[in-house]
């Protein structure tokens, strides 16, 4: 295992510096908004068009790697991030900081793309769930150490944010030096929301209404605690605390949906999420143990819910679209994280604090109301028949991998290699041969593709083999 781990290091290292500078940015900005005197609906507003961002990124970043590669698409976007991160104290503006957390998401989105294909790339079928679920566990502890780091500094002047741009400079470093090969062409992932909510209904709805409610947690947790009355590092440790609560919970509610319908796993999720959320929203006081242990709660029943939504999606998915499956799902949860923030903050500026917490406790009893009636629509899959919960496939950070690609290192660059045609157009990688030094000799009486090395294009000779 530590072998496995050992040869992907300095990619993990990169992960871990980008997303603790990310981290950093979440809790910081809200917080620093506030003091410079932005209202409560110019904060929720940059909080979406960071989410929006981050949609964008999900459909456009592929084709930018494709343009330009994996190294220059990564250093490009770290770049970008490293620059956005300290133009904020430069220019205090409700517009400005918008659009530079729109920047944000959009250079993040493009981030986990290319980090994810380079960990799929170096994967096999033995070893991918443990290398992604490393990856995941990274990202989540990397978010939550960033949070916990905003709160050891002043929230005014200058410093947090230079440490935020200095270790996503840093980032680059890793993956500039490294001596791995780059990964293959990436996959380009079709988006079809219609048939993915016609295939699982319960399972896009839900994804839908957790966006709404994680988003409007995370982002606005750090402006209701300072809302409450208590100091700005408090409210990053409480920000923290809560992503920690859903860390934790992930894996052990993950494993007892695959002994139940998952239907029910979430709407007990929901109840769990309503019920403390509602305390924290109503509870008053100075108690921070009491805040803290309130918030934890709330991230155990509110942020592992999205996981259990993938899983059940997976569970009416073939094989073969479990990628397309994946990236709807992130593209709904994308969706309700640009809306969320939106309304909560409406709602807060409006009446109080707490109102961020009740609103997504109605949320929440929404969709067990919506889930309860699905439920009594329509029965869930068998259970021997479904996938087993599994981390690395299911968290929001993974869904643009795609671990069902054909690989591009053995069959496709045996001279004369034959595919079937369905499978190569699923990768969506046939388009992509000729960076290789082949060419489609078009389709064969058998409704598969042959392809040929290109001429004057030398390709060693490989052992043929045994499906070919």
């Amino acid at each position: 295992m530590f072998k496995t781990i050992a040869s992907i290091s300095s990619v993990l290292l990169a992960v871990a510096m980008l997303v603790f500078g990310h981290g950093l940015q979440s809790a910081l900005v809200p917080l620093r908004a506030e003091i410079e005197g932005f209202g409560t609906l110019a904060i929720g507003a940059s909080i979406s068009a960071y989410f929006a961002g981050f949609v964008i990124g999900c459909l456009v970043g592929p084709f930018l790697i494709l343009r330009a590669g994996h190294i220059r698409a990564y250093a490009a976007m770290v770049s970008l991030a490293s620059a956005v991160a300290l133009l904020h104290p430069l220019l205090i503006d409700e517009t400005a900081w918008a659009v530079f957390r729109f920047a944000t998401g959009f250079c993040i989105a493009t981030f986990y793309i290319v980090i994810e294909s380079w960990l799929n790339e170096r994967a096999t079928n033995e070893i991918r769930g443990l290398i992604m679920s490393t990856y995941v566990v990274v990202t989540l502890v990397g978010i939550m150490a960033g949070q916990f780091a905003a709160a050891l500094g002043s929230v005014e002047g200058f410093t947090l944010f230079i440490v935020a741009s200095i270790v996503v400079s840093v980032a680059v470093i890793p993956i500039a030096l490294t001596t791995s090969a780059q990964p293959a062409p990436i996959t380009l992932v079709r988006f079809r929301p219609r048939q993915l909510y016609n295939t699982s209904p319960a399972a896009f709805v839900s994804a839908l209404l957790i966006g709404v409610s994680a988003a409007s947690t995370w982002m606005l947790a750090p402006v209701f605690a300072t809302g409450r009355g208590f100091d700005t590092s408090f409210a990053a440790i409480f920000a923290a605390i809560m992503i920690g609560g859903g860390a934790v919970a992930q894996w052990p509610i993950g494993r007892t949906s695959d002994k139940f319908d998952r239907r029910l796993v979430i709407v007990a999720l929901g109840i769990g999420s309503a019920v403390f959320c509602t305390l924290l929203g109503l509870v008053q006081g100075d108690s921070r143990w009491l805040f803290l242990a309130l918030v934890f709660m709330v991230g155990v029943f509110t942020h592992s819910t999205y996981a259990i939504a993938v899983a059940h999606a997976f569970d009416h998915s073939e094989p073969d679209t479990y990628v397309e499956t994946s990236s709807g799902m992130l593209l709904a949860f994308g969706i309700g994280s640009t809306i969320g923030p939106l309304i909560a903050s409406f709602l807060m500026a409006t009446t109080e604090p707490g109102a961020l917490f009740l609103f997504v406790a109605v949320v929440q009893v929404g969709m067990v109301i919506y889930l309860i009636w699905r439920i009594n629509a329509s029965k869930a899959p068998a259970i021997p028949g479904r996938e087993d919960f599994d981390l690395a496939s299911t968290a929001p950070v993974m869904a643009m991998t795609n671990d069902q690609a054909v690989d591009l290192n053995t069959d496709l660059l045996i001279p004369k290699s034959i595919i079937e045609a369905n499978s190569l157009l699923e990768a969506n990688n046939a388009v992509q041969l000729h960076d290789f030094g082949y060419s489609s000799e078009g389709l064969t009486a058998d409704h598969s593709v042959e392809f040929q090395p290109e001429a004057g294009i030398s390709v060693p000779e490989l052992p043929k083999s045994e499906s070919g």
